[in-house]
C-alpha cells in the first residue's frame, strides 16, 4: 500500500539498497532483504554521503541501519520524500512530526556539454584532410605509404565508434551514477525504429513517476536487434535532462558501448603513427 502524494524512491549505496515502498522501507544488503516498516523507524540521517535509519529505541548498531553513496541527488531525494512519508505515516495522537537529525546537503548539478557527431565532422574534416596529405607523403618517401593510409582511412570511423560509445552508454552511465534516481517503473513494450531498410531496433518504453510526482513516458535513444522482457523494472533518470534513462538490468547495452569505445580508443592510439609520420614531415622541412 502506497502513501498518497509519496513517490516510490530506490537509493543505491556501496552494496546496500533502500527502496521507499508504501509503509515501509525494504533494505536490501547481498542475499538479506530486511522490511522495516516506517513506524519503526525513528529519523534518518544523512550527512557526509551517509544515509542512516535510525531505529525506534535502537541505539546500538543492530538498531540502524546505514547506507554510502556518492549520489548526492539521489540521497537527498530519498531522504526528502522518506521524512515526508515518517509525517504522513505518524499516528495522529503524535503532537510533532517524527524527529529529523542532520541537514540534506545539497550538490551543484552539472551540465555536460553535448556536441553533434555531424558538427565535430564539420569543424575537423579540413584540417585532418591537410594532416593526412603530409603525413602519408612523408609515409610514402619511408615506405610505409599503404599502412599508414589505411590508418588514416580507419581513423574516422574509429573516432565516430568512440563517439557513439561515449554518447549511447558512457557518458550517461557516468551523469546517471553521479546523479541519477532510482524510482520503481515498468517497460511498458518495445518501439521499433529502422535504422535501414533491413535493420530495425527495438528500444524500451518506460513508464514512471519521477520523485516529484510527474508520470513519464520515455523511450530509450537506443534499443537492441529484439525485443526483450517487459513488466517490473528499477528506472533511473537525471533530473535535469528525465529522458535520459537506463535500467540496472541492461547489459547488452553496456556492452556494445564498450566494444564502441574501445575500438575508438584503439583508433586514437593508432592515430599516434601518422602523426609521427606528420611530425618528421614538419621537421624535416
Amino acid at each position: 500500500m502506497r502513501i498518497r502524494g509519496v513517490p516510490e524512491v530506490v537509493l543505491r549505496g556501496r552494496g546496500v539498497v533502500f527502496r521507499l515502498e508504501g509503509y515501509a522501507v525494504r533494505v536490501v544488503r547481498g542475499r538479506v532483504t530486511w522490511t522495516v516498516p516506517l513506524a519503526a523507524i525513528d529519523c534518518v540521517e544523512y550527512a557526509g554521503g551517509r544515509v542512516r535509519l535510525q531505529l525506534s529505541g535502537g541505539a546500538a548498531q543492530e538498531g540502524t541501519f546505514a547506507l554510502s553513496t556518492r549520489n548526492g541527488t539521489a540521497a537527498e531525494a530519498f531522504v526528502r520524500h522518506l521524512r515526508a512519508a515518517l509525517a504522513r505515516a505518524a499516528p495522529s495522537s503524535q503532537q510533532t512530526p517524527t524527529q529529523v537529525v542532520g541537514e540534506v546537503a545539497g550538490r551543484r548539478l552539472l551540465r555536460l556539454p553535448r556536441l553533434s557527431a555531424g558538427a565535430k565532422i564539420g569543424l575537423g574534416i579540413v584540417p585532418y584532410l591537410a594532416f593526412s596529405g603530409v603525413a602519408a607523403q612523408r609515409a610514402d618517401e619511408l615506405g610505409w605509404g599503404t599502412f599508414v593510409t589505411v590508418i588514416i582511412v580507419y581513423c574516422p570511423a574509429g573516432w565516430l565508434m568512440l563517439h557513439l560509445g561515449w554518447t549511447e552508454v558512457v557518458r550517461d552511465a557516468l551523469v546517471l551514477r553521479r546523479r541519477g534516481i532510482t524510482v520503481s517503473g515498468r517497460i511498458r513494450e518495445y518501439a521499433p525504429h529502422r535504422n535501414s531498410e533491413t535493420d530495425t531496433e527495438w528500444r524500451p518504453v518506460y513508464t514512471f513517476r519521477t520523485v516529484e510526482g510527474e508520470r513519464l513516458v520515455v523511450t530509450q535513444p537506443t534499443g537492441h536487434s529484439r525485443r526483450g522482457a517487459t513488466g517490473p523494472v528499477d528506472v533511473t533518470y537525471d533530473p535535469l535532462l528525465p529522458t535520459r534513462v537506463r535500467n540496472g538490468h541492461d547489459r547488452r547495452l553496456m556492452l556494445r558501448g564498450i566494444v564502441l569505445a574501445s575500438l575508438g580508443v584503439l583508433s586514437v592510439v593508432l592515430m599516434l603513427i601518422p602523426l609521427g609520420f606528420f611530425v618528421s614531415a614538419l621537421w624535416a622541412d
